[in-house]
């Protein structure tokens, strides 16, 4: 099992600007090679510091992958609706590939938020046609090396990008956002591994994982589909109770965050095209109550004491089969010298049990 970290860049630490946060988060990411992490992931997010600032996941990959030797390095995700030309895209995946010789991970994303959909001036009902052209686009772009189309949201006249590609990417593994089957379905449509974040008992995550399996299997007969890749958010401890007590303070946090942020108390989400099937989640928060809500996100994650995070990722391998483990280790205001020390116990007593699952079969 490849075990990997996504940063968030969240700054609700008291008293640090945005620019030490941000120099402060990017040396965890630098920190996470030495720690024994077999990758580092950074989303796009834009507009809502509270959240995540992460405006351009690209740069930040080139920067990681001078700054590190081993590690792979990824957009996880991506979010395609947002940039107005595919083709200023595939330009910079291509530098990246290059530049990275085979340490670069690509992640595509559709993007959840209306606050920023309207900050861009998008119409968030289009984001399903923007996302489907954008990334079919981008893949021809980089299998070919040239741009030219015309679809109902993008156009382009013919042009050669350089440098020129030196290998596509449908050939090889990519990762998508898919948070419901339905994007689960559309991910195996474009041939992306599914890649989403824990936020649910892990057996409903397991439905959308295995829309997307099937899914796969119907359109790529001749390919078994990869590792699904689940982000969670998590703090470990030799100490059950610290690692409880850390992590309820900060998950709980962390929580009310996603709430504001993605406005999970409105009822837009049946509203919007593309995004009814969130409705029955905010619809579902509404009934439990935030503080129900909150602690049925904290107990689905993953964290705890060594012995506990492998014997919770061993229940979701039984399971869903093979998987990627993508952890969050820095969120919702967590002293840095938490989360490092954190990271380095995970390093050295988790990551290596972890690497140890083999392949299991799916048993969904």
């Amino acid at each position: 099992m490849d075990v990997g970290i996504q940063l968030i860049f969240q700054n609700t630490h008291d008293g640090m600007s945005d620019a030490d946060m941000f120099r402060s988060e990017t040396d965890l990411a630098i920190h996470a090679e030495t720690a024994g992490f077999d990758y580092v992931m950074a989303p796009e997010h834009h507009f809502d510091p509270n959240y995540s600032m992460m405006p351009d996941n690209m740069q930040f990959s080139a920067h990681l992958l001078a700054k590190t030797s081993r590690i792979k390095v990824g957009t996880g995700a991506i979010i395609l609706p947002w940039w107005p030309n595919p083709l200023r895209v595939a330009e910079k995946i291509a530098m990246l590939d290059i530049l990275g010789e085979g340490r670069f991970i690509l992640g595509f994303g559709r993007g959840l938020a209306r606050e920023e959909y309207e900050a861009f001036g998008v119409d968030m009902a289009e984001a399903r046609g923007r996302f489907d052209q954008a990334a079919e686009i981008i893949l021809d772009i980089l299998d070919t090396g040239v741009a030219e189309y015309d679809t109902e949201f993008f156009k382009q006249e013919r042009v050669e990008i350089h440098p020129t590609p030196e290998r596509g990417w449908r050939d090889r593994e990519f990762f998508s956002v898919a948070m419901t089957p339905d994007s689960g379905v559309a991910a195996a449509n474009l041939g992306g591994t599914m890649m989403s974040f824990v936020q649910l008992p892990i057996e409903q995550h397991a439905e959308a994982i295995e829309a997307w399996r099937a899914r796969w299997r119907e359109v790529r007969p001749a390919v078994e589909p990869g590792a699904p890749l689940l982000t969670d958010f998590t703090y470990c401890h030799e100490d059950a109770e610290v690692a409880e007590k850390v992590a309820r303070e900060y998950l709980s946090k962390y929580y009310l965050s996603v709430i504001k942020h993605y406005d999970f108390n409105g009822d837009h989400w049946g509203k919007t095209n593309g995004y009814q099937a969130y409705q029955a989640g905010a619809d579902a928060i509404k009934e439990a109550g935030l503080e129900a809500a909150c602690e049925g996100f904290i107990a689905s994650q993953c964290w705890g004491t060594p012995d506990q995070m492998v014997e919770k990722y061993q229940q979701r391998f039984d399971l869903i089969g093979e998987l990627r483990c993508s952890m969050a280790v820095s969120y919702a205001g967590m002293p840095h010298d938490m989360v490092r020390g954190s990271m380095d116990l995970i390093g050295e007593k988790v990551i290596p049990r972890l690497h140890e699952f083999s392949a299991a079969p799916a048993a969904v």
